[in-house]
Order: C-alpha cells, then structure tokens, then sequence
C-alpha cells in the first residue's frame, strides 16, 4: 500500500475509534459512577524484522482505557444512595457472571429487603448480601463512613468495598460495572476510602470537554479522508502516466 494511504488510513481509523469512545462519554454524562474512556494512541514506524529496502510505514495503534479518576460528589439525601470517596468500589452480585464492581452507588430495597442496584442485583456485604428485612421500618438506617449499616444500637451489616491489584485491567461490563478480569479482589483498606449516604458520585466524563473533543476528532476524521481521497487520484494518474510511457 502506498506509504502516505497507509499513514491517513491510519489515522482514520484511529479517529473512528476516539469517536467511539467520545459519544459513549457524551452518552453516560448523566450516569452516576460512569468512569470515562480515554484513548491512548502510539505512534510507530515499520514492523520488527522489516525485510531490508523496504520503506518504513508508519501506523498508529489506539488502546481504549479507563479514566478512574475521582468523579464530583452530589448529595441527594436518599438513604440508600451511596458514594466513594478515594479508592474502592462496591460489589454486586451478578449470578452466573460471577461479582461485578462498581462506584454508582444509587442502591434501594427490594420487596424482600434486600438491598439491591438499578437492575435489581444484590449489594454484597462482609456476610454476603445485605438484608434490612423489617428493620427500616422500625427507624432511620445510618450507613457510616466504613460502610457500617446501622439502625439504632442494631448493626445490620457493612456494605463491602474492594479493590483490584491493577484497576487499568478490569474489564468493562454493561453501564458503570467492571469485571475483575481475573484478578483477585480483596477488602480496601482502612483509611483508602470513605463511604458516603445520601449521596452519589457523577461521572468524570465532562460533557463541554467531550464535545469539543467530539467537534475535533470528527474534523481530523473529515481531513484523513479528504487526503485519503487525494491520494487515490495521484495515484491513479501516476499509473495513467506510466502505461502511456
């Protein structure tokens, strides 16, 4: 392939990628706990072992990852909304997929008590899933800063917050959860962390830096191509040329 096709075709599909990325920010900037995506691109010239005469092409090679970046704290005054502060995040329990973590903290009851996410998943405590049963009829539930549910003298449990080895590794699942990606979560530690009720984190993905990122990207798509365009008709007249010769 011609070496200045492959650089703007590159950088097309580079392009595409951050869009990908960039509307799916814009799409989550009202999603609480939603951690952005960033793209990370790396330029390069050639392969390894290049054949010798041969032109070094340059390309680029994009990776998705994942802003972890501490989001704003909105307090809602809902009892069950939950919010981290610092490291960590809360666990829930996915059935057959096993355990998903996550920072959206907008919890509530289900009919049987059960402390439950948006799609009706159990929160895990340190015992397990957290039930309330009766006891939040029976007076306010406070949730302290370790996690600690409490209504009265009555402890009912401690919503569990983990953390990862590596967190650029986790996987991303559907909304604001993450798969461990085969890493062993284990108990955050003391004093890394703060749990905080009535309250939920906002996402980090700014909505004004986004678009203008949206507006930028989509331009440089629109000039990769017009160059990529450009190209192919040099190209095609330089063959022309050539067989006349």
């Amino acid at each position: 392939m011609n070496h200045a096709v492959y650089s703007a075709v590159s950088g097309s599909l580079s392009a595409l990628d951050r869009l990908d990325a960039l509307t799916n920010n814009l799409a989550n900037a009202s999603t609480p706990g939603f951690k952005a995506q960033l793209l990370v691109q790396q330029s390069a010239h050639g392969k390894a072992g290049q054949a010798a005469g041969r032109v070094a092409t340059p390309f680029n090679r994009a990776q998705l990852q994942t802003d972890f970046s501490q989001g704003p704290i909105e307090r809602d005054g809902s009892t069950y909304h939950l919010a981290l502060a610092g490291k960590g995040f809360f666990v829930i329990d996915a059935g057959a997929s096993g355990q998903l973590l996550t920072r959206r903290g907008s919890f509530n009851l289900d009919q049987q008590g059960f402390l439950v996410n948006g799609e009706g998943r159990r929160v895990q405590g340190d015992g397990g899933d957290i039930q309330l049963g009766d006891a939040a009829q029976n007076g306010p539930i406070e949730i302290g800063n370790d996690g600690t549910v409490q209504q009265g003298l009555n402890r009912l449990g401690k919503v569990r917050v983990v953390d990862v080895p590596d967190p650029s590794q986790l996987e991303r699942a559907a909304g604001s959860a993450f798969s461990p990606g085969g890493q062993t979560i284990s108990d955050a530690a003391d004093g890394t962390y703060a749990v905080m009720q009535g309250a939920l984190e906002g996402t980090n993905a700014s909505p004004v830096t986004n678009l203008v990122a949206l507006i930028e990207t989509m331009r440089g798509f629109e000039a990769y191509m017009t160059a990529t365009q450009r190209l192919d008709t040099v190209n095609e007249k330089v063959i022309s040329d050539v067989a006349r010769v």
